[in-house]
C-alpha cells in the first residue's frame, strides 16, 4: 500500500493583502477562489499526486483571535471544493476534502449541503467542532460533532461519503473524544485530520492511549485513518504557530534557533518532519492504526501573489516521504 499523503489547501481569503508593484505598498484587495487553485496546480506541475487536498474551515472567532485581523473571512469550504472539482476536471483524480464547522447550526439542517457535495462527486467531509467551551458573544452552539456525524451516518447523505473529524492529540481526553466520534460515525471508519506536530514524543504516547481506549470500548482501531499534520515553519516569528497549537512556545524551537534565512527554516522543517513521520509510522504499526500525513505549508502565497517557498518545501517533504515509505 502506498503512503497516504494529503496537502492542506485552505479556501482563499475573501480579501487578501497584496503588494502594489508600482508603489511598494501592501493593500487589501478582493480575493478569488482561483488563488487556491493556483497553489494546487503548482503541486500538480511539480509531479505530485497526493491522495487528496483538504480544505480547512477555521472558526472565524478563533481566526481573528489568533491573527488579530478583521479581514479573515475565507470562502465557504463546500463552495470552494465544488469550484475545484469543476476547474481541475481530469487533471486531478484524488480526493477533495472540505472541512465544515458543524456546531453553529442544527445537525439536520446540514444534510442538504452534504448531499449537494456528493452530487458533485465529492465523497469526503470533515466535521469540525467548537474552539471554545463556551460560545463567543452573540452566538449559540446548536450541535456537536457527534450529533452531526450521527445524522450524516443515519441519512442517505452519507452514502458513499467518508466522514471525518479533527484530532487534537495534545488534549488530555482526546482518545475518548475520538472513540465517541468513531461510534457516532457508525463504528466502521473515520477519517482523522490531525493537529500538526512540534515534537513527536507526545504523539507517540497519545497513540498508545488511543489504541488502549479503543480496545477497552471494543472498537476496532483499524477503522481509523489518522492523517498526522506536518507543518512548514517558514516565519521567523514562530509565536504564530505556537498560538495555533494553543501553546506559549513551540517544543521544537531550539531546532530553529539562529536560522535567520527563510530557506534555512524550511530546510529544517523538512528534516524535522521527516523524523516525526518515521516515528509516527512506527507507532501506528505497533498499535494497529493506519497512519497517513497531512502536509501543511500554512502559507501559500507571498505578498506579491507568487507561490510561497513553503509550498515547494511541502513538495520536497512529500517526495522524501514517498521515496522512503511509498
Amino acid at each position: 500500500m502506498s503512503l497516504r499523503l494529503f496537502i492542506e489547501n485552505p479556501p482563499p481569503f475573501k480579501h487578501i493583502h497584496r503588494r502594489d508593484h508600482k508603489h511598494a505598498e501592501i493593500r487589501l484587495i478582493e480575493g478569488s477562489m482561483a488563488e487556491g487553485e493556483r497553489a494546487i496546480r503548482h503541486y500538480l506541475a511539480a509531479g505530485l499526486r497526493p491522495a487528496g487536498f483538504h480544505h480547512s474551515d477555521l472558526d472565524p472567532y478563533e481566526t481573528s483571535e489568533i491573527r488579530g485581523d478583521v479581514s479573515t473571512n475565507r470562502f465557504d469550504t463546500f463552495e470552494y471544493a465544488r469550484f475545484l472539482k469543476t476547474r481541475l476536471g481530469d487533471d486531478f483524480h484524488g480526493s477533495l476534502v472540505p472541512h465544515r464547522i458543524g456546531v453553529y447550526s442544527h445537525a439536520a439542517d446540514q444534510l442538504a449541503d452534504v448531499e449537494a457535495l456528493s452530487g458533485h462527486g465529492i465523497r469526503d467531509v470533515v466535521v469540525v467542532g467548537k474552539p471554545h467551551r463556551t460560545p463567543p458573544p452573540n452566538t449559540t452552539y446548536r450541535s456537536t460533532v457527534e450529533t452531526v456525524l450521527e445524522h450524516l451516518d443515519a441519512s442517505h447523505a452519507s452514502h458513499g461519503c467518508r466522514l471525518g473529524a479533527i484530532a487534537i492529540h495534545l488534549r488530555p481526553d482526546e482518545p475518548e473524544r475520538i472513540a465517541g466520534k468513531f461510534e457516532a460515525a457508525g463504528g466502521r471508519q473515520l477519517h482523522l485530520m490531525g493537529q500538526f506536530l512540534d515534537e513527536a514524543d507526545s504523539f507517540v504516547e497519545f497513540l498508545g492511549r488511543l489504541a488502549a481506549t479503543f480496545e477497552s470500548r471494543g472498537l476496532d482501531p483499524s477503522g481509523l485513518q489518522y492523517n498526522v499534520g506536518l507543518a512548514m515553519f517558514a516565519l521567523k516569528d514562530r509565536a504564530f504557530y505556537a498560538r495555533l497549537l494553543r501553546k506559549e512556545a513551540l517544543a521544537c524551537e531550539p531546532r530553529f534557533a539562529g536560522l535567520r534565512k527563510r530557506q534555512q527554516r524550511l530546510d529544517e522543517s523538512v528534516r524535522m518532519n521527516h523524523e516525526f513521520a518515521d516515528r509516527a509510522l512506527e507507532a501506528g504499526r505497533r498499535h494497529g492504526i493506519d497512519i497517513g500525513f497531512s502536509i501543511q505549508p500554512l502559507i501559500e502565497h507571498l505578498p506579491t501573489g507568487r507561490i510561497h517557498p513553503a509550498v515547494d518545501a511541502a513538495i520536497e517533504l512529500a517526495r522524501r516521504l514517498q521515496q522512503c515509505h511509498g
